[in-house]
């Protein structure tokens, strides 16, 4: 679904990206790994074009389906900080609304309650402004608003870094689900291996902006590369 061909992002006298030449294959839960600045969110922003313009960017980056379809409705995005999901004057129906018209698509009740009620979330939560919402409460409604539209290709940045280990394996459970229901891809940023190994199809290893490895649950464990080795003789530390 995405080739990644010698991608670089630059700042002045610094590469922060480097060389990234991948495919990402398509209807897979896919897991990023690796150590905080690493490059992880910075890929994603890539991904979706929203690299500032202070960076400088190299390579290319083809999506199957095609450049419009990247301009589209097909590519949802869940960030770390998920409040910026949010405009914080309009209360969360208003932002769907919004969504929907930005992207030519009738506002589907059905769908979004049914959503809703699979996150066990109160209906009324609708009608309230971001601010009105517990911490958890918003970012199951940042989700909601990255999948209500259908992507095809959902990216998630490190949606379990706050979250206690029930919240972690809930979230995770109901992602995992998603993906397997609408044979979407999911790219997870995280850097817990552990999570990474029991909920992925296939793990992709980022080490100082580039990406080192590609392992499987089922290869890790006989990946020759000594950051990967690292990672995995120490997952549980």
């Amino acid at each position: 679904m995405i080739q990644l061909h010698h991608v670089t992002v630059t700042a002045p006298a610094k590469p922060l990206l480097h060389d990234i030449t991948v495919d990402f294959p398509a209807d897979q839960f896919i897991c990023l790994i690796g150590a905080s600045g690493s490059g992880k969110t910075l890929l994603l922003k890539h991904l979706l074009g929203l690299v500032p313009e202070t960076l400088s960017v190299g390579g290319t980056v083809t999506f199957a389906e095609g450049e419009d379809w990247v301009r589209g409705r097909e590519i949802g995005y869940i960030p770390q900080h998920y409040q910026q999901s949010f405009v914080p004057f309009l209360t969360i129906k208003e932002t769907m609304r919004d969504l929907c018209r930005a992207h030519h698509v009738a506002y589907d009740k059905e769908q979004t309650e049914s959503l809703l009620r699979s996150f066990r979330l109160d209906i009324d939560l609708l009608d309230r402004l971001p601010h009105q919402l517990s911490g958890g409460q918003l970012q199951r409604m940042a989700i909601i608003l990255a999948v209500f539209l259908k992507p095809r290709l959902l990216l998630a940045d490190e949606l379990t870094t706050a979250l206690d280990p029930v919240a972690t394996r809930q979230l995770l459970d109901w992602l995992r689900n998603y993906q397997q229901q609408t044979a979407a891809t999911v790219l997870f940023v995280t850097h817990e291996l552990t999570h990474a190994l029991h909920y992925a199809d296939t793990l992709y290893i980022m080490k100082e902006g580039t990406i080192i490895d590609a392992v499987t649950p089922e290869t890790i464990h006989a990946s020759r590369h000594p950051y990967t080795q690292a990672l995995y003789t120490n997952r549980h530390l």
